[in-house]
């Protein structure tokens, strides 16, 4: 009975973890405070990590934005229809403009927690890599940054972002580059880097490695405690997203993996993979 009371309460203590980080964004210390406030006075790192690990597990996608722990995404979703999905935009548009700011406020709160907990049954908020690249273009449109969108082909544009528009039941990020207006579909996008003030990128995923694995490789194969996959593709190939292991022996790990493997990111990464194939190559050669 003692062990099941501790489960039940451990089980509690997840969905209390994760009930704050739906409310906010939180820094770890921000997290243990709040727990240690409202639910164990012991909660500890080790306790939060671990819990965190247990969300992830379960389909949770809880990244680090900025420093603080985001939920971007729960498996148990509901759906907007197109039209519903389209409204919403244009009501968080009609907000911006308003003179009063909290109520502009309050929209933009209900919009982030909708991102969460509702998806787009075609379009534009289907998967993580999605919701994580629409909340980013939010974010830099929220502090005026310009960005650089990275495509899913390897090509780069630099840009300010306008606003986000629906554009035939499609969710459409409206930039200018140069003087040019473009429109560009999230579902293109493997990912954006947010530039601050002095130029300088500014990311919100720090050390990442986003790869590509296909054919038999991306059914079997088992992800690291440090990876989580953010896009399937229809052709069954899986985008991975890669934090904090070292170069050296990821950049071989991936070698050997052959043709079934591709980094798409950093282009630092690009470019020394590319390197460490020929060399191998030319091993071959008589």
């Amino acid at each position: 009975m003692n062990n099941v009371s501790k489960v039940n309460e451990a089980s509690y203590r997840v969905l209390k973890t994760l009930l704050c980080l739906f409310e906010n964004d939180l820094t770890m210390n921000e997290l243990i405070d709040t727990m240690r406030k409202n639910v164990d006075p012991k909660f500890n790192n080790f306790v939060a990590s671990k819990y965190i690990n247990t969300c992830k597990c379960c389909g949770v996608d809880i990244q680090k934005v900025n420093g603080k722990y985001a939920l971007v995404n729960i498996p148990f979703n509901n759906k907007f229809s197109d039209d519903e999905t389209e409204l919403l935009y244009e009501i968080k548009q009609v907000s911006e403009g308003l003179r009063t700011e909290k109520i502009s406020q309050i929209i933009s709160s209900l919009f982030n927690k909708l991102h969460i907990t509702y998806f787009k049954s075609e379009y534009g908020l289907k998967s993580s890599i999605n919701q994580r690249i629409i909340r980013t273009f939010e974010k830099a449109l929220a502090v005026n940054s310009e960005i650089d969108i990275i495509y899913e082909k390897g090509n780069t544009l630099h840009c300010k972002p306008i606003r986000i528009n629906t554009k035939d039941k499609k969710i459409i990020f409206k930039v200018k580059h140069e003087n040019e207006f473009i429109d560009v579909l999230p579902d293109e996008v493997i990912d954006i880097e947010v530039i601050d003030a002095n130029a300088k990128k500014a990311k919100f995923e720090s050390n990442e490695v986003i790869y590509e694995l296909k054919g038999k490789l991306a059914k079997r194969y088992q992800l690291r405690e440090n990876e989580q996959i953010i896009q399937y593709k229809s052709n069954g190939t899986i985008v991975i997203s890669n934090k904090y292991e070292n170069r050296k022996e990821l950049l071989h790990r991936l070698m050997r993996y052959d043709s079934l493997c591709k980094i798409l990111k950093p282009t630092d990464y690009v470019k020394e993979f590319k390197g460490m194939i020929k060399d191998a190559l030319k091993n071959y050669q008589l």
